[in-house]
């Protein structure tokens, strides 16, 4: 999920630059807002951090995304993440419910100079005494003068409850 959340926060950072930089310059003359709304259903292999089994992950993602296009050339974008996830340990067979919610924040004057923010969290929780976990995602890249200036990924995970 590290790799995946990793993948998803580059692509998004270069979509949206492309995106701006490709906006005409008569769109940028005055405020301009715009929302969307996206829903995204995925099947993938995570570790389980806690007790190092491969879970098979499928989950249901609602993206929710309101942009800002501004009279002095500024776009804003903040999306709101959330999703439904169910993992079932290969090993095992636990089966994992839980969601995750993610807030990103993408500002850019023109493609060579943005800055985009991830920040969440996804709790998967096990039946009984079986631990659970918690991943947490903070993510920063920045670039300025078409230089990547910072470019930070970090992840977390905490195991609670139980281990066998």
């Amino acid at each position: 999920m590290k790799n995946r959340a990793v993948l998803l926060t580059i692509t998004f950072i270069y979509v949206a630059a492309a995106a701006f930089s490709s906006t005409p310059a008569a769109a940028r003359t005055q405020t301009q807002n715009e929302t969307s709304r996206t829903v995204v259903t995925e099947a993938f292999t995570f570790p389980d951090e806690c007790s190092g089994e491969l879970l098979d992950v499928t989950d249901t993602t609602a993206v929710v995304c309101h942009g800002q296009q501004r009279a002095d050339g500024t776009y804003r974008e903040k999306c709101q993440i959330v999703q439904d996830v169910t993992a079932v340990g290969q090993t095992t067979g636990i089966t994992y419910h839980g969601t995750g919610t993610f807030k990103d924040e993408f500002t850019a004057t023109d493609a060579c100079n943005f800055s985009f923010t991830n920040r969440g969290a996804v709790r998967l929780i096990s039946p009984g005494s079986d631990a659970n976990l918690i991943l947490r995602f903070d993510d920063l890249a920045v670039m300025q003068g078409c230089e990547l200036t910072a470019d930070t990924h970090l992840f977390s995970a905490d195991c609670r409850g139980s281990e066998k």
